[in-house]
């Protein structure tokens, strides 16, 4: 699947840190500080920690955090990858065949009714009111696509979610289930300690001699409130496949799957 395209064309001329291949395909692994601003743009701004990249989707390009890979590079080895591509694969064929099933025939039909909703009154002369009825009609037509164009965005995200969730039990069934949520607890701890790290607690704004009133001790709990910020999962791979922003390791896209539906194991992948 073609995804981040621009992201991908950043690694020309970059040395990759890793590369892997399969079934004539590659995937080079590129880690973010190598590429200027990269660790800002997607860690620190959108908690990504894994970006996959394809612009032809044969061949594709991660680029990850160092540290977050050297916690957890189980979850980035060539077979692991290869399931996630695969992954890829299934999800651009069922959005084409969304699009070209659903998407161009609704969007032509839609284009004939408004034509007709010009030319018709005209060419056969209509009243007033027949003009209006036949404008309700189409309206409702306009409406009954919208629906119909909605529903079935649904069951193909539906059906995304599903390839998600088999290839998360692929990946789990390369490690037992044990050891698959080890990785993803050392995961999760990687993640809030590095955020940790970045966003750290704020000292205390008064000493115990300057303590204010027992009536202000709430305002100054306020003021040395700490600074968090939320580790957010992927967004469902699925509706950011389907409109091919598929940006996050499928895993950790099948890890919001859990909670709620792209690409790092729980995380991982989208990647």
């Amino acid at each position: 699947m073609k995804i981040n395209q621009k992201l991908y064309a950043l690694a020309e001329g970059v040395e990759p840190a890793e590369k892997q291949t399969f079934d004539d395909r590659f995937i080079e692994i590129y880690f973010m500080d190598q590429i200027e601003g990269l660790v800002q743009e997607y860690v620190h701004s959108k908690g990504q920690f894994a970006v996959w990249t394809s612009q032809d989707a044969v061949n594709y390009r991660l680029f990850i955090e160092r540290g977050y890979y050297n916690e957890v590079k189980e979850l980035y080895q060539q077979p692991v990858n290869k399931i996630w591509v695969e992954f890829w694969d299934r999800t651009d064929v069922l959005s084409k065949k969304f699009t070209r099933l659903f998407i161009y025939p609704m969007m032509l039909v839609a284009v004939i009714l408004c034509v007709l909703s010009f030319v018709l009154p005209k060419a056969f002369s209509w009243d007033q009111n027949a003009s209006n009825i036949f404008s309700y009609c189409i309206i409702g037509g306009l409406v009954a696509l919208f629906i119909v164009m909605m529903l079935c965005n649904s069951f193909t995200k539906k059906k995304i979610t599903q390839e998600n969730i088999k290839s998360r039990q692929m990946v789990m069934d390369i490690f037992g289930e044990e050891n698959f949520n080890a990785l993803i607890d050392k995961q999760k701890n990687y993640m809030d300690e590095y955020f940790k790290n970045l966003y750290p607690e704020e000292p205390d704004e008064f000493n115990s001699e300057e303590a204010p009133e027992a009536e202000e001790a709430t305002e100054a709990e306020v003021v040395n409130e700490q600074t968090t910020t939320d580790n957010a999962n992927e967004e469902v791979v699925a509706e950011e496949v389907v409109e091919e922003k598929s940006e996050e390791a499928p895993v950790e896209e099948a890890a919001s799957t859990d909670e709620e539906v792209q690409p790092e194991t729980k995380d991982a992948v989208e990647e």
